[in-house]
């Protein structure tokens, strides 16, 4: 059976599908008049086709190209996706296939799903319905990654699957993700184990396949472990890189913490400029405020970014890196980062958990 990324890996057919759908030159007319006196009829859709795998199909993905096969196509004059017209080249439409790119304005929530043929003799229509990912956001809920995909139409959503690598490099991995609720606008599903960066598939059971955006880290710090080139220190406290209380996976990091102390992530010299913010997501426990995060041993010209915290719960800082420094002074390298206590309110103990860590 072929994996969902396989299914939409781009091929020697879809560039010639590109080029069926480049726009008519004025030498094309007079085939295209002697076409139009082919047909003998309205319209006959038997079947539509994606055309990367030739695959039958009764939803589409706005911006790709689609076959359609029956009959009486050759005088064709327009197609319509749920009111929207496509795009196609009528030179190159036969009595009995044309080509034909879904436009990405074509409307894909609250329609009839219908695809619609116009030619000299009448028109038809087609049970055909429309997908697409507009984006998605995170949640955590009693420890659990969730990600919330918005879009549609995927009321018929049949699998969710978060895919990695390629098997062109040989770290190809697919893990399937268990679906919490399906909506027309939206679809909930619980992120799977182990996944750091990876675009998410829809697939439905009418035979269309979507990619989402990237999901997840450009370079992971710590996610269930931590990255083999990091290393931890610290003053005033404790910490553990494998507890099991309070986590978004396997693990999180556990950090006991005396009034104004830290936890450090030392690095590798990461290229300051490489990456574009710093994303961790931190769980506080009882009276702990607010931790500082510094940067380079609190690099004299950046800025601490304090983050606010909802003790009892997981909450996702995304960090821009510039916010660090607001005044310039950038450095050429990032080489430590520090998590430092700074809730002031003069207890001998503060806990909180750091996971899902890494540069976007």
């Amino acid at each position: 059976m072929k994996n969902i990324e396989q299914l939409l890996k781009k091929n020697g057919w879809f560039y010639m599908f590109m080029l069926i759908l480049l726009p008519l030159t004025s030498c094309d007319n007079e085939f295209r008049k002697e076409s139009l006196a082919e047909a003998s009829g309205p319209p006959i859709i038997t079947s539509v086709s994606e055309a990367q795998e030739d695959a039958p199909v009764t939803q589409g993905v706005l911006d790709n190209t689609y076959i359609i096969r029956g009959k009486n196509l050759s005088s064709l004059i327009a197609i319509y996706f749920n009111g929207q017209p496509a795009g196609f080249n009528p030179a190159l439409v036969t009595n009995e296939i044309a080509f034909v790119r879904i436009p990405t304005e074509a409307p894909y929530v609250g329609q009839s799903n219908t695809l619609r043929l116009e030619n000299l003799q009448g028109f038809t229509e087609y049970d055909f319905s429309l997908l697409t990912i507009e984006g998605f956001s995170e949640e955590t809920i009693d420890g659990v990654k969730t990600v919330t995909l918005t879009g549609g139409d995927f009321t018929d959503t049949a699998s969710v699957t978060f895919v990695s690598g390629t098997e062109e490099t040989g770290d190809l991995v697919e893990r399937p993700a268990s679906i919490i609720s399906i909506s027309e606008t939206q679809v909930k599903v619980e992120v799977p184990d182990g996944v750091e960066q990876a675009y998410i598939y829809i697939q439905t059971s009418r035979g269309a396949v979507v990619q989402s955006d990237s999901y997840g880290f450009s370079y992971s710090i710590y996610i269930d472990a931590l990255n083999p080139d990091w290393t931890m220190s610290q003053w005033g406290g404790t910490f553990d890189v494998e507890s099991t209380e309070n986590a978004l996976g396997q693990y999180s990091i556990k950090s006991v913490r005396e009034g104004w102390s830290g936890l450090s992530f030392l690095a590798p010299n990461i290229d300051f400029d490489e990456y574009e913010s710093l994303t961790v997501s931190i769980y506080g426990v009882g009276n702990i405020v607010s931790v500082n995060l510094a940067i380079n041993d609190f690099d004299a010209a950046s800025t601490p970014i304090t983050l606010t915290l909802s003790p009892g719960e997981w909450k996702k800082f995304v960090i821009p890196l510039a916010d660090l420094y607001p005044n310039g002074g950038e450095p050429n390298a990032i080489f430590r980062l520090d998590f430092q206590e700074s809730s002031n309110t003069g207890l001998s103990e503060y806990i909180f958990y750091v996971d899902d860590f890494g540069f976007l």
